[in-house]
Formats: structure tokens, C-alpha cells, sequence
């Protein structure tokens, strides 16, 4: 019986053991490689990965699985792999690799990503992607908590060079989003030109048409952002027709029973013949993609321009921002 019981145990620990090795990050493990952190952007992405003393980014290769959707656009599953064990004897640390798109993948156009790497989730040290995301990126006011002696933590070690292109990645975001709002309201301006034009009103074409010379002259940078906290309410039902600077940000139910494309009147839950009405002139990258027909969605909304309309029934063009995650 205890001959039977060893065999057993020993075979449990041969077929257990990669499964195991695989749960955690660990340099001295090929194959897909156990992440600590993750942060993917416009240009590229960054990981956190262990290292026992000589690890390093030719460390790694990236796996491409190349899928083609129905809309014909494409996506791109990326899995990053540790070449060969690091075998080296100093003490375990965390490091951070960034992968440019364009330069160290060869991509380059309109495509979407992700990452296959599983994510082990440590506790979050003071210098890790995650604590400097949410100590200078998260809306509202920090947390109280009563002073203490922090004990001195390690930093996560860094390639030469990865402060600037973590804040250039961050300005690439912001620079992005800035350049998609102006757009999205210079699609409203064209759109409510083509409105007066077939009413046949000249004066109102000629004064929309200074409102996209100017939008059309401004830069990307100089584009106002929306406030970090979306509004509990609209504007106010008297504010005069026109842009809304800076964009308001609003939360709304939508439902999406067709797939939606520029100038399409969102079916917003609870929607009358009063309103509101909420016309897309614009999106966040390739939200549209994650809106699944036939379901109600959570979303935010900016409020880029409100339209002339008879009575005060809120009627507006808008930059859908985000979904609301539960």
C-alpha cells in the first residue's frame, strides 16, 4: 500500500510540475512567458517580467496570430515566449520590456491587438505600471490614510530609455483622443451645413462654415478635453445651439439592434418622441467593434454639439467614449 501510495505521488509531482511552473512568473521557464503586468497602447505595449540577472528583451519573441474579422478588419493576438531559461544567480527582480508595433513587430495601419500572456497578480509595488497609472490617472480624490514609514521598496528596473517612451505612449493616448473629438465635431459641423443647405438657408450655411474653417485651422493640441468625471445632468435646456466646449461627458443606456456607423441616432433606453436625441459623429478607437447587436450597453457619452431643434428637447451630436465595464 505505501509502495502504491509513493508511485502515485511521484507521478502526481511529474505531471503537476509544469503546470505549476506555469501559475507564476519565472525566469528559469521557457515558453510563454507568466506576466506580472501588462499595459497596452496606441504605439506599442510594455510587460513586467522576472528576471534572475540576465534577462532582457531579445529574452523574448512575440507569436502573431493574424485574424481577419467579417467587416474585413483585422486583429492581431500577440503571446510573448522567453527564448531560453535565465539561468543566472543574482536575486529575482522585476524588469519592464516595451515592444514598438511598428519597429519590433513590423505593423503598421488600422488593426486592433491583444495579449494571450496570462497575468499573475501580485501585490502592486510604489514604482509598478499599475500604482503610477492609478496614483496620477484615476479620477477623483486620493484616499486619506495616516502617515507611516513606508518601508524602502525596490523599483522596478527599467530598459534605458523607458521613462520617455512610457510618457510618450501616454501623450500618444491623450494626443489620439483629442484628434477623434475634433474630427467628431467637425463631422457635426459638415453634417448640420448639408441640414441648412437643403432648407435653403444661406445665412445659417455661411456662419457654419466659419465654425469649420476655425475647428478645421485649430490643432489636435489645442483641443479642449472633457472633464475626467462625467455630468449627473445635461447642459442646461436654454444653452444656445452650437459646439460644446469642452465636450460634456454624460452616462447612457443604448441599444444596439443594428450596427452603427456615422450619423446614426442612438436608441437610447427610455427614448420618446421628446428625446433625447443623440446623433454618432465619432468614437473611441474600435469601440464600435465591442458593441454586440441585440444588447444594452452602459456607455459614456460626450456631448460635442447640440443642434437647433423646435422646444427645448435635448438633441445633440456626440463622441461615444467608452463602455461603462460592470
Amino acid at each position: 500500500m505505501l509502495k502504491r501510495l509513493m508511485v502515485i505521488a511521484l507521478l502526481s509531482a511529474f505531471f503537476l510540475r509544469p503546470w505549476l511552473q506555469a501559475q507564476f512568473p519565472d525566469a528559469r521557464q521557457a515558453g510563454e512567458e507568466v506576466l506580472y503586468e501588462a499595459l497596452l497602447g496606441a504605439k506599442g505595449f510594455f510587460i513586467v517580467v522576472t528576471s534572475n540577472g540576465c534577462t532582457e528583451k531579445k529574452s523574448f519573441q512575440v507569436d502573431t496570430l493574424k485574424q481577419k474579422r467579417p467587416d474585413g478588419s483585422l486583429h492581431y493576438v500577440f503571446t510573448v515566449r522567453r527564448k531560453a531559461p535565465d539561468e543566472c544567480k543574482r536575486m529575482p527582480e522585476r524588469i519592464i520590456i516595451h515592444f514598438d508595433l511598428e519597429k519590433d513587430l513590423g505593423l503598421k495601419g488600422r488593426f486592433t491587438y491583444s495579449l494571450s500572456n496570462q497575468i499573475f497578480p501580485a501585490a502592486a509595488e510604489d514604482q509598478s505600471l499599475y500604482s503610477i497609472l492609478e496614483k496620477y490617472f484615476s479620477p477623483g480624490e486620493p484616499e486619506q490614510h495616516p502617515e507611516k514609514t513606508p518601508a524602502p521598496a525596490k523599483p522596478v528596473q527599467a530598459e534605458s530609455g523607458l521613462t520617455t517612451a512610457l510618457k510618450d505612449e501616454l501623450n500618444q493616448v491623450s494626443s489620439a483622443i483629442k484628434s477623434e473629438l475634433k474630427q467628431a465635431l467637425i463631422f457635426a459641423i459638415e453634417s448640420e451645413i448639408d441640414r441648412y443647405r437643403r432648407r435653403g438657408d444661406q445665412d445659417k450655411v455661411e456662419e457654419l462654415n466659419q465654425q469649420l474653417r476655425k475647428f478645421q485651422a485649430m490643432s489636435d493640441s489645442e483641443f479642449p478635453m472633457p472633464p475626467e468625471e462625467p455630468g449627473t445632468e445635461e447642459q442646461p435646456l436654454l444653452a444656445p445651439s452650437g459646439p460644446v466646449l469642452p465636450p460634456r461627458v454624460i452616462e447612457a443606456q443604448i441599444i444596439v439592434s443594428q450596427p452603427l456607423k456615422l450619423g446614426t441616432v442612438l436608441e437610447v433606453a427610455g427614448l420618446t418622441k421628446s428625446g433625447p436625441f443623440y446623433h454618432l459623429a465619432g468614437s473611441r478607437g474600435d469601440i464600435l467593434n465591442r458593441l454586440q447587436p441585440g444588447r444594452k450597453h452602459q456607455v459614456f457619452l460626450c456631448l460635442l454639439y447640440k443642434r437647433e431643434y423646435f422646444g427645448q428637447i435635448p438633441n445633440y451630436y456626440v463622441y461615444l467614449a467608452g463602455i461603462k465595464e460592470n
